[in-house]
């Protein structure tokens, strides 16, 4: 492996650490500036959002809808494994699998499926998919869905 492609595999990965950091602080316009203008946010089964402005949005609303749930002040998302191809276009791709720890305990657990790009030197997400596998019955986040019988892949 060259260093540069190990230098764009540790950008990626501080990327997708930091979307995850904005959304635990409740930083949303730092979490939208993870991804490029047009980029697109799915969560499977749940809700999509098209472009930064319309992804703000709606972090925004979810992250307001949750902490109504919510009864207490932790959420701890855990990247654990990670795969990162880099494509010969300049773009990427990662799946990374996730674990949400809040009041309760593990609330739930899924991927994340991205694509992303480099914008001025700087790694953003693309498009990113959200795939919930598992949710806790207690869940402190109830606006997300668990996509029934969903395994890995």
């Amino acid at each position: 492996m060259k260093i540069d492609e190990l230098l764009d595999r540790e950008g990626i990965r501080e990327t997708l650490a930091r979307y995850n950091l904005a959304g635990d602080r409740g930083q949303i316009d730092e979490l939208a500036g993870c991804f490029v203008e047009d980029a697109v946010l799915e969560v499977e089964g749940a809700w999509r959002a098209h472009g930064r402005e319309e992804i703000r949005r709606q972090t925004g609303a979810t992250a307001v809808a949750a902490s109504a749930s919510r009864r207490g002040p932790l959420m701890r998302h855990h990247l654990t494994t990670q795969g990162i191809e880099l494509d010969r276009e300049g773009g990427a791709r990662a799946w990374s699998y996730f674990l949400v720890v809040s009041e309760i305990g593990p609330d739930h657990a899924g991927r994340y499926i991205d694509r992303l790009r480099r914008v001025d030197g700087r790694w953003q997400i693309e498009h990113r998919r959200v795939v919930v596998e598992w949710q806790s019955p207690d869940t402190a986040y109830p606006v997300l869905q668990a996509a029934p019988g969903r395994g890995p892949s």
